[in-house]
């Protein structure tokens, strides 16, 4: 396969070059990348031979397949016209900025028959099947409630200022890195309803956020609270509390599920083995032989635009509802006399 890049920032050199370029059935010919350092930057770090170039128009005729890896608020108008060009596209998270305009690509790939696949690649996690089937076959007895957490101190390689660039993005932790749990979650778990939500952002774009709703598992409705940050670290992970026990799927370890349990003997902890090897690009070749499997074989990829839409509407409604988040640490503000 001859494959294009679009966007050549920190995503692509950090993780989707490494893993393309070591895969023998595709060759990198372009790379694109409306700053032309970006894109040389990312041919030399990564030794491929591709072309450089400034205009997406350039890629007609030169690839099969392209990533988009542009900032999300130009996902939308990148993947449509590579898909009217006759390419098929992976793109990164999120899929687009508003659910109409992830609608939008959806039916761009149904008109022009072309893959469209979203790089929301914890879904290829191992232990995720395993979580759902032992919460389904009731290995911790009736669900009470699901917690998700994921923080850390924001320390991404920025390649531009398109993380807090409202002409760039849609919106700050929840949007961002949020996405993935929360993408997570209503794959594994079903619909979030009853949705709150408050975050820190004061007008601008969140590094703190909190959400809660109510999910359906088993028939009965079970509250789920999840929690972003980009300024101090959280569990980093997904639990589901239930009468006899927690399964928890933690993001920094795929390969294992763990079991939470009191029995007479005290509080015990079980590791249940879901993969014997996985390293910290193996989701992301997961997600390439997928796509690749989904070019030659004309099928829909893993993740699919229309399924991906789900975790964005959630997204969307936090948004339109959003409160302010306590900071107790600030003063109040008195109006003038």
């Amino acid at each position: 396969m001859r494959f294009g890049i679009v966007g050549c920032g920190a995503i692509t050199r950090e993780a989707h070059l490494p893993v393309i370029t070591a895969d023998r059935r595709v060759s990198v010919t372009m790379l694109c990348d409306r700053d032309r350092g970006n894109a040389t930057l990312a041919a030399r770090e990564s030794g491929v031979d591709a072309a450089i170039t400034t205009d997406l128009a350039a890629l007609a005729g030169k690839v099969d397949a392209a990533v988009v890896a542009v900032p999300p608020r130009f996902h939308a108008p990148v993947a449509i016209q590579l898909m009217e060009m006759g390419i098929d596209v992976l793109c990164e998270k999120p899929l687009a900025i508003t659910v109409a305009d992830g609608q939008k690509m959806a039916e761009a790939a149904r008109r022009t028959q072309r893959v469209l696949a979203v790089a929301l690649m914890m879904r290829f996690f191992p232990h995720n099947r395993w979580l759902a089937d032992l919460v389904e076959e009731g290995e911790i007895g009736e669900v009470r409630e699901v917690i998700v957490e994921d923080g850390a101190p924001l320390d991404w390689p920025m390649a531009s200022n398109s993380y807090f660039d409202r002409k760039a993005t849609g919106g700050g932790v929840l949007f961002d890195s949020g996405v993935h749990l929360l993408d997570r979650v209503i794959w594994l778990f079903g619909d979030l309803t009853d949705i709150a939500y408050e975050d820190d952002s004061f007008g601008g774009f969140e590094s703190n956020a909190k959400l809660t709703g109510t999910l359906h598992i088993g028939g009965r409705p079970v509250p789920a609270r999840l929690e972003f940050s980009w300024s101090h670290r959280l569990r980093r992970s997904i639990r589901v509390v239930g009468e006899r026990g927690t399964l928890e799927a933690s993001t920094a370890d795929p390969r294992h599920l763990t079991l939470h349990r009191v029995t007479r003997g005290g509080a015990t902890e079980m590791q249940i083995r879901c993969a014997d090897r996985w390293d910290a690009r193996s989701h992301y070749r997961a997600q390439l032989d997928d796509f690749i499997g989904a070019n030659r074989e004309r099928r829909e990829p893993f993740v699919t635009a229309e399924s991906a839409l789900r975790a964005l509407a959630v997204i969307e409604e936090a948004y339109a509802k959003r409160t302010p988040m306590a900071q107790p640490w600030l003063a109040r503000m008195e109006p003038p006399p």
